[in-house]
């Protein structure tokens, strides 16, 4: 959310912030169909027909769900990496990430930009004045930034309403976040109008510690645009059925014969029908041609998949074994999609990570590093062909460092870690050989001396 920055000039106001909450919730419709999608429960669902007596299922094919979880578990199924510069620490922001598993707020906070087009993550100090983090639904929480081509945050909001028992609404709060201060504001009845302050604290993190993710420039879902073609597939499908059903139930045309209503019984029971010279029967029913519905079906999910950017990976074309640039090549467009929710995420992570490190260095935990300094890596989680890999190593034996060679590998976690461990094995295994060498030299040196 974009405002003036002069309209927060003499302070931040209750009824600049109801504004702003009213303002936002005019979205929450939108988020709301959504999350419905991504849940399974589609248009689709309220369909009803004119004719009581016809079949009405409705199937629900979750294409929303498939796009949002495959994306998601692409560019965060591999937990993220952070590397530094040679000379700089970053050890105590990583020992805080991995204390608080980072790696499932990721992946939540992926999947909430992919349903929502953006998500929030909280950051605060725990009981124990610790740093930790918190994903937020867009429903409860915006960032209001700046008008001019900067965009700098210059507050957070995260609101919700309180419930009692009963299910009924017994309050609302919320809670304001500055670069300086964390607000909270009150209310007993269902109002945003007239809340009281109840509570103020510094929070020392540097920055509005509201950190949004953007999933990117338009903040859209994954399959946002994509739902007309969604309900397509599913009206699709679900008529299929129901012309199945239909032709099973078909109407019996009875041609110079009189059936009462006792005959039709004994007909339906017994399936034995009998005429007179001339008399005729037959079904009525709609004739469909079912491999015209199949592509037609097949068209619609081809345009799903295509214009998601992600790949059915149920599909033929990506059975058997293949190498990995094989691969990579049917991917290409799912890459460059991929490739622009990391740029979009990988922001939001340095911010994640400048307000953890000012945070701790305020404690002597470690000293301020700064942001150009760090890589955010991501490893898209794609079957690896690491005898691939373990070739292409080779091949650059005395062209990169060990380091680098091992990062390549998949099942290698920490690579310098790693080329610790084989520099100390080969070490160890150059130690073992020089001792027993020891033992040759000296018999050699002995048998010189008998001679001379």
């Amino acid at each position: 959310m974009i405002i003036d920055e002069r309209i927060i000039k003499d302070g931040i106001t209750v009824e600049i912030i109801a504004k702003l909450i009213r303002k936002h919730e005019a979205e929450i419709p939108r988020f709301v169909k959504l999350y419905n999608y991504y849940l399974g429960r589609h248009d689709i669902l309220n369909c009803e027909k004119d004719i009581k007596t016809a079949a009405n299922n409705r199937v629900v094919c979750n294409h929303a769900k498939y796009v949002v979880d495959v994306a998601r578990a692409y560019l965060v199924g591999v937990p993220v990496k952070y590397e530094a510069s040679e000379g700089f620490d970053i050890e105590p922001v990583k020992d805080a990430y991995t204390e608080q598993n980072i790696e499932h707020t990721d992946g939540e906070l992926v999947k909430l930009a992919g349903i929502y087009g953006r998500a929030y993550e909280l950051i605060y100090a725990d009981a124990d004045s610790r740093p930790r983090s918190a994903f937020i639904s867009p429903v409860s929480a915006f960032v209001v930034y700046n008008d001019d081509c900067t965009h700098i945050p210059l507050f957070g909001v995260y609101c919700y309403r309180t419930f009692n028992l009963d299910g009924a609404v017994s309050g609302c709060v919320c809670n304001v976040y500055t670069d300086t201060l964390a607000q909270t504001y009150e209310n007993d009845t269902d109002a945003w109008e007239g809340m009281r302050l109840t509570s103020e604290t510094e929070h020392y993190f540097g920055s509005v510690p509201l950190i949004e993710y953007r999933n990117n420039e338009e903040r859209q879902g994954d399959y946002e645009q994509l739902i007309p073609l969604i309900d397509a597939y599913n009206k699709l499908q679900s008529e299929r059925v129901n012309d199945k059903e239909d032709f099973v139930n078909s109407f019996l045309f009875a041609r110079n014969m009189v059936l009462n209503s006792d005959d039709a019984a004994k007909l339906k029971r017994e399936r034995i029908l009998l005429g007179d010279e001339g008399s005729d029967a037959k079904y009525l029913n709609k004739i469909m041609t079912e491999s015209d519905v199949k592509t037609l079906r097949d068209d619609v999910k081809e345009d799903i998949h295509r214009f998601s950017m992600v790949p059915d990976l149920t599909d033929e074309k990506f059975s058997g074994t293949q190498s990995g640039v094989a691969i990579r090549y049917k991917l290409l467009g799912f890459e460059q999609m991929i490739k622009n929710k990391e740029e979009m995420i990988s922001e939001s992570l340095k911010n994640r990570f400048e307000m953890y490190n000012h945070y701790l260095s305020l404690s002597e935990s470690m000293s301020i590093v700064p942001l150009h300094r760090v890589d955010v890596v991501f490893t898209h989680n794609l079957p690896v062909n690491n005898l691939e890999n373990a070739q292409m190593i080779n091949y650059l034996a005395d062209t990169v460092s060990l380091e680098t060679k091992l990062s390549q590998l998949d099942f290698v976690t920490d690579a310098a870690e790693e080329a610790a461990l084989v520099r100390d094995e080969q070490a160890a295994k150059t130690d073992e050989l020089w001792a027993l060498r020891q033992p040759i030299r000296t018999s050699a040196a002995e048998a010189g001396t008998d001679e001379e």
